[in-house]
């Protein structure tokens, strides 16, 4: 971190390969941050859920930073704090790359595979791990170290993995000619299913595999036979039947937190798919009722 913040680390845990803080950050309205490492890092933050301050990507574009961040080794991060002071606490995992390489048997060096900056990653296998491990490093239990190392490797992986990083070379081949390969599908997966509230775009995809739209759409159709934005609806209503069921929230907000801009639009969509109104699914289930058409 640059001067302007301060940090301070309340716990720590190393293993082999890695090292795992728990920090507290302070920085001041407006201060200049530039953040780098020796090491792959990946920093989750633990409170707040959002922050101000901004990364500056290039000149005159900025982007926020999510809750989960993925800093390959050597690569500099800019931001530029808000007109306020904040405070974060936040997971950070330090991973030496000979060891990552050595676990997970991919080869780090490849220039047609780079690992690149993610301020905003979405993965719920890494998210689950983070969760677990900060729990381990508040609040230690028997083995608390072995369990730490073990969510490590666990994690080293999934970045792998997230990053198609494992056969770079049969993923290029597969992804230009016939489709996507296991470990792409998979991190499209993991991508679109890590979200709670709203639903993911094709873009927001995209950028995640680091590929167009289009040719997104492409592949995921000659990999699947159905197309990417039919599997982001099927999910959508799996979720919505999910809250139906699992909870008395209304319709309003059933809908706001599945990212339809309004409850007309949610019944429309959920009447195309599941052939019945949210009411009358909500009705229906809860009665134990078979309608028969």
């Amino acid at each position: 971190m640059g001067q302007s913040v301060q940090s301070l680390v309340l716990s720590e845990v190393r293993t082999v390969g890695a090292r795992f803080q728990v920090v507290d950050y302070h920085w001041d309205a407006g201060a200049e941050i530039e953040d780098r490492e020796d090491a792959l890092m990946l920093r989750w933050r633990i409170r707040p859920y959002r922050i101000k301050t901004k990364a500056c990507l290039q000149a005159g574009k900025q982007a926020m930073f999510g809750q989960l961040m993925l800093h390959p080794a050597g690569v500099p991060t800019h931001a530029h704090a808000a007109n306020e002071q904040e405070n974060v606490r936040a997971l950070v995992c330090l991973f030496d790359r000979e060891w990552m390489e050595e676990v997970t048997g991919a080869d780090f060096s490849r220039s047609d595979r780079p690992l690149t900056p993610s301020l905003d990653l979405h993965n719920a296998d890494l998210e689950h791990a983070l969760r677990r491990l900060t729990r381990e490093m508040v609040e230690p239990g028997f083995a608390s170290n072995l369990i730490a190392e073990s969510l490590g490797a666990s994690m080293a992986v999934d970045i792998v993995r997230h990053f198609g990083m494992r056969h770079g070379s049969e993923a290029a081949a597969g992804d230009s000619r016939i489709g996507l390969s296991a470990g792409r599908f998979r991190q499209i997966r993991d991508y679109i299913m890590s979200f709670q509230d709203g639903t993911p775009t094709l873009a927001g995809v995209a950028g995640q595999c680091g590929v167009s739209v289009a040719h997104l759409r492409r592949i995921y159709k000659a990999t699947t036979g159905h197309t990417l934005h039919h599997f982001i609806e099927e999910l959508r209503v799996t979720r919505a039947k999910e809250m139906l069921l699992d909870s008395n929230l209304p319709l309003k907000v059933i809908s706001y937190k599945l990212g339809f801009r309004h409850p007309s639009a949610f019944s429309f969509a959920f009447k195309k798919a599941a052939g019945e109104s949210p009411r009358a699914f909500r009705d229906r289930c809860a009665t134990g009722v078979t309608f028969v058409n």
